[in-house]
């Protein structure tokens, strides 16, 4: 098990979590289990997220699914913003 901290931009706070709570079942399905979401409290479009990882190889795959195209643009999350780091290994 491990953790993973990921931060990126989006549009509109709103617009974008309402179309992460609607995903928690795959990634909670993939062992992703967000313990964090935080914003800066002066821009909300920056977002932080800490995530609890079961599985590292579930949880890329779930970042490389066939539909987080469409997901991203629903969203309104800026993917050039996107930047993460693997916080250890259990």
């Amino acid at each position: 098990m491990s953790y993973v901290l990921v931060s990126y931009t989006v549009r509109d706070y709103a617009r974008w979590r309402a179309v992460f709570d609607a995903d928690t079942v795959a990634q909670r399905d993939a062992g992703v289990f967000v313990r964090h979401v935080l914003h800066h409290e002066k821009d909300d479009t920056r977002i932080i997220l800490i995530a609890h990882i079961k599985d590292r190889c579930a949880a890329l795959a779930l970042s490389r699914r066939d539909e987080l195209d469409d997901l991203i643009k629903q969203a309104g999350l800026l993917r050039e913003t996107v930047k993460y780091k693997w916080l250890g290994e259990q």
